[in-house]
């Protein structure tokens, strides 16, 4: 923070989950749980954007705290040090239950989320992957702890169920794989009895975690993301050589991502003394007791052939976010070895042989990334004064070994945070933060249905870059525009609306092309209404320049000219829209509507005599409905997107209901309180019968 303040403020963390989570929490705080915010359009399904956690109580609360705090770059900063602690204490938890010492745990614990993908990626950028990581050592834990006769599976449950509904899906693996390896580790025990009640209790984390994946899965037909396939294109796939790295503080890996073939910070980063130490642990012990430690095997397997696969496998892309969870038990077994102690005989063949260590890692920092030889050095030099200190405790004082270890750790962060300001492979957009002032600035001036034609480089150029004090003084990008209070079609998806962002040729991002300008014009689809009427727009904001032909210079009958200054151009509606209060946009020549209004959050109710179509200002997302007269009408996806309706005859006053709830949801639901109920069950039977063996064991 000292360094770069919107470093936790990063990339997707500043133009997706902050701006939505502040939106959540605002919501909740008036008594709405937002499953679809039609308003945000394509960023809008909330429920189907999984890794928003709409399920998990833990995140709620977090957005809760989140939209009552004044700037949402120290908002980031709250939650994403809640959940860096909450990942050290989990990491110390399951490194003391596989039987490290408290020091030993203590030293991983501190070390892994500062290490490089971890911090840089996730805790920066991609806070979704660092909220379902953390929760995995908890997971692990319980889960080992009930395998080895110390808990009940109740917490198994509860860690399992706050992992899996996190809504990442590389959570939601790990969760499998860590029992998977839980499982194995009874077997070879023969302990057939917990593995039968181990994969009950896994079963119902699944179960009971379903309500969050059933809306994804059911919205994708009409999104982007349809694409299952398996191929390796290599990009953000690091290969084993770049392990070899893990601790140089300053060894960037070069594989291909948005940027080129470069890493601007040290991602395959570990710990500095993991590797340094090899030849001064006594590996034996992995071998002596591989029956206990078969699932951090299992799990460090797996994922160590993942890291280095394919590109692209299902819904699984980028290898390089499975870097912590290789990380994860590597941590764990290095510290079980620093727990049975250094071994000091050869002392002058393992000194040299980790200078040689050492010495690798600094020439693959300097072959890497040359121009920076001179931090490279620097780095090595603090490893090598840092080894001979542990090397020293370890002889002389060997209960200051832990702290020695961890005083490293704190030191080459330093000297990392000095040198790298954060990830420069993605986008740090330096979004303004400052909730009052956002409000301030465009509450008032963007009102109604509000819609950005820009794209991000015109917006740099013409305000001479991107900051707080010049573009995003008139413009944002994302989902920013849920803290401004402005309700626009530009937003950031991880899903897209396939038709809406093809008319609009809209990005993830909210960027679009200048053909989105013309397109509002002209008649949306076969229906004899502009698209700007059949989306309620209220308000057009246009890049100086962008669009070079019938621009905004050429102000269209109906609107006129708001504002215009350096960076865009304002056009504002002239009259009101007919239907007010209502997303209803257009009703055919044959329709007669007596009344239309929204309905509770997302509902929509009108009243009509004829018959013909409709459509209204909302994207058709699976799990519409709606009824004429209690009679199911099909719900149709109209042009960009948009709800249509074929209304049938009615001679006299007919009433149209639409409404929605996510595709599965009710299914979903049945299965969580079935799985909730059968898990407090399954809890309560294993501790009776848990007492009644005990009891009698006592008595023989």
């Amino acid at each position: 923070m000292i360094r770069n303040r919107i470093f936790y403020y990063w990339d997707d963390s500043a133009a997706a989950f902050l701006p939505h989570w502040y939106r959540i929490g605002e919501l909740l705080r008036q008594g709405d749980w937002p499953t679809l915010v039609p308003e945000s359009w394509m960023g809008g399904n909330y429920a189907s954007e999984a890794m928003l956690g709409l399920w998990n109580p833990v995140s709620l609360g977090n957005y809760v705290v989140v939209s009552l705090l004044p700037d949402v770059a120290v908002a980031a900063t709250f939650v994403k040090t809640e959940f860096l602690v909450l990942l050290a204490v989990g990491v110390y938890l399951l490194a003391r239950e596989y039987g490290a010492a408290r020091g030993a745990a203590a030293v991983v614990a501190t070390a892994l989320p500062f290490s490089g993908y971890t911090l840089f990626f996730d805790a920066s950028a991609w806070v979704a992957g660092l909220m379902a990581f953390a929760w995995l050592p908890w997971v692990w834990w319980a889960a080992r702890r009930f395998a080895t006769g110390k808990s009940n599976p109740i917490w198994l449950l509860v860690f399992g169920y706050l992992a899996m509904t996190v809504g990442n899906p590389y959570g939601a693996l790990g969760v499998v794989f860590i029992l998977l390896g839980v499982a194995l580790e009874l077997v070879v025990r023969r302990n057939w009895r917990k593995l039968g009640h181990l994969v009950v209790a896994g079963g119902l984390v699944g179960a009971s975690s379903l309500v969050v994946f059933f809306p994804l899965l059911g919205s994708a037909a009409v999104t982007w993301r349809t694409d299952n396939s398996i191929r390796n294109d290599g990009f953000l796939v690091p290969n084993l050589a770049d392990l070899l790295g893990m601790s140089a503080p300053t060894f960037q890996a070069q594989f291909n991502t948005w940027t080129g073939s470069w890493i601007s910070f040290p991602i395959t980063y570990l710990a500095w003394f993991v590797v340094p130490l090899v030849p001064w642990l006594a590996w034996s012990v992995l071998r002596d007791r591989w029956r206990d430690y078969l699932g951090l095997y299992v799990f460090a397997g797996i994922y160590l052939l993942l890291l280095i696969g394919p590109s692209n496998l299902w819904l699984f892309r980028w290898p390089a976010r499975l870097l912590e969870y290789f990380y994860l038990p590597l941590s764990v077994v290095v510290a079980l070895l620093l727990t049975k102690g250094f071994q000091t005989s050869a002392w002058r063949v393992r000194a040299v042989l980790t200078g040689v260590l050492v010495g690798l890692g600094f020439y693959l920092s300097v072959a890497s990334t040359p121009m920076a030889w001179r931090w490279h050095g620097l780095a090595t030099v603090l490893v090598l004064v840092l080894l001979g200190a542990v090397l020293y405790a370890a002889r002389s004082k060997p209960k200051l070994v832990a702290l020695a270890l961890v005083f490293g750790t704190a030191a080459t962060l330093g000297l990392q945070v000095a040198h790298y300001r954060g990830n420069l492979n993605v986008n740090p957009w330096n979004f303004p933060h400052n909730v009052a002032e956002m409000k301030q600035n465009f509450d008032e001036r963007y009102q109604g249905n509000t819609l950005l034609v820009a794209d991000l480089g015109v917006l740099e150029k013409n305000a001479g870059g991107v900051s707080p004090e010049t573009s995003w003084q008139h413009a944002l990008f994302g989902s920013q525009w849920e803290i401004a209070g402005v309700d626009a079609l530009n937003s950031y998806t991880g899903l897209g609306y396939s038709a809406f962002s093809e008319t609009f040729c809209m990005n993830y991002f909210g960027g679009t092309c200048p053909a989105a300008y013309n397109a509002l014009w002209k008649n949306a689809g076969s229906f004899s209404t502009p698209l700007a009427d059949a989306v309620r727009l209220q308000t057009v904001v246009v890049a100086n320049g962008y669009v070079k032909e019938n621009g905004p210079e050429r102000i269209p009958p109906g609107w006129s000219l708001q504002e215009r200054n350096s960076v865009v151009t304002v056009l504002k509606r002239d009259a009101p829209l007919p239907f007010e209060g209502s997303r209803l946009s257009y009703a055919s020549p044959g329709v007669q509507v007596s009344s239309a209004a929204s309905t509770g959050f997302e509902g929509e109710r009108v009243t009509y005599r004829g018959s013909g179509k409709v459509l209204f200002a909302a994207l058709a997302w699976p799990g519409w409905t709606a009824t004429v007269d209690g009679k199911d009408v099909k719900v149709e996806q109209g042009p960009a997107g948009l709800i249509q309706l074929d209304l049938p005859a009615s001679s006299g006053e007919s009433t149209v209901e639409l409404a929605f709830s996510p595709p599965g949801l009710g299914f979903g639901w049945k299965l969580l309180v079935g799985a909730l109920v059968l898990g407090l069950a399954h809890a309560l039977f294993v501790a009776v019968t848990s007492r009644r063996r005990s009891r009698t064991s006592s008595q023989d």
